[in-house]
């Protein structure tokens, strides 16, 4: 094996809950700025479900998470924001 190919970075796909979510434009914005974080390769979310999904770097997941529900109580306070 090469030393260059030992380390691999890994992704994660997590999907979370949405509860409560309240506005389609709001959950737009959340989305922009959490594709932004540090990591972030994609950001997808559905209004009608109250389900985002973020594949990220394993690594860096929980600082993602942590940032996310900054962004995300930001727009909407009332929003809990779980793994689903």
């Amino acid at each position: 094996m090469n030393k260059l190919n030992q380390y691999v970075e890994e992704d994660m796909t997590k999907t979370y809950k949405l509860q409560g979510l309240d506005c389609a434009n709001c959950l737009a914005k959340m989305e922009r700025k959490i594709s932004k974080l540090k990591g972030v390769k994609s950001v997808t979310s559905n209004f009608f479900t109250e389900k985002m999904i973020i594949e990220a770097d394993d690594g860096l997941m929980p600082e993602i998470e942590e940032a996310a529900l900054k962004i995300i109580k930001k727009y909407e306070p009332q929003v809990v924001f779980e793994e689903a």
